[in-house]
């Protein structure tokens, strides 16, 4: 999107079977890189012209499928805050492979609470932590890590070797299957939402 921090932002429709409507959405966002302002350390944040940017076109897509958000996914690359935030609660919801710390910005710009205002938003996917691929609930939204994909760097020992995060979208539900699916074939950590967070 043209005009915008960054230079991967944009919106991928995903249509319906017989092609007529829009059926889910695809957010993508550039988290950007190292923090441009000398009194913050660390990585940058999403911008808030970038919020900004999300929920209008959520609200516009909202409008356009008569008032109801459509089930959503967002993917980017450095995680937001609240997945640092979201490993202080005890009660919280976590499955997968956590071998570091999340390495977040420190400057929260809102997106997280952007996305649970707009209720479209079920997962957020990310990368940059090579040795993390767990889930965690954050407010009814999955905080997801991908799989280490690259080649070799100075930290890669995850166990299992590379893999990849899939999701699986059902026309018509708000719900979605994710998984883990290493390079060697095997799948790991098959995930069904909202199916799976049941506490019953």
């Amino acid at each position: 999107e043209d005009n915008l921090t960054g230079v991967t932002n944009y919106v991928l429709p995903v249509r319906s079977s017989n092609g007529k409507k829009t059926a889910s959405v695809i957010y993508v966002f550039d988290s950007n890189g190292y923090s441009q302002m000398e009194e913050v350390d660390g990585y940058d944040w999403i911008a808030y012209d970038q919020v900004l940017w999300y929920k209008e076109k959520s609200k516009v897509l909202t409008a356009e499928n008569n008032g109801n958000p459509l089930p959503a996914l967002a993917f980017f690359h450095i995680p937001l805050p609240e997945y640092r935030d979201v490993l202080n609660d005890q009660n919280a919801f976590l499955y997968g492979l956590r071998k570091e710390k999340p390495c977040s910005p420190e400057v929260n710009s809102g997106l997280a609470l952007a996305m649970v205002q707009s209720r479209d938003v079920m997962a957020v996917s990310v990368g940059h932590d090579h040795v993390n691929d767990y889930i965690a609930e954050w407010r009814n939204i999955m905080l997801c890590y991908g799989r280490y994909t690259g080649g070799s760097t100075v930290y890669n020992d995850v166990p299992g070797g590379n893999g990849a995060r899939v999701f699986e979208l059902t026309e018509g539900e708000r719900s979605f299957k994710t998984w883990i699916r290493l390079k060697d074939g095997v799948v790991i950590n098959m995930f069904n939402y909202p199916a799976d967070l049941s506490r019953d």
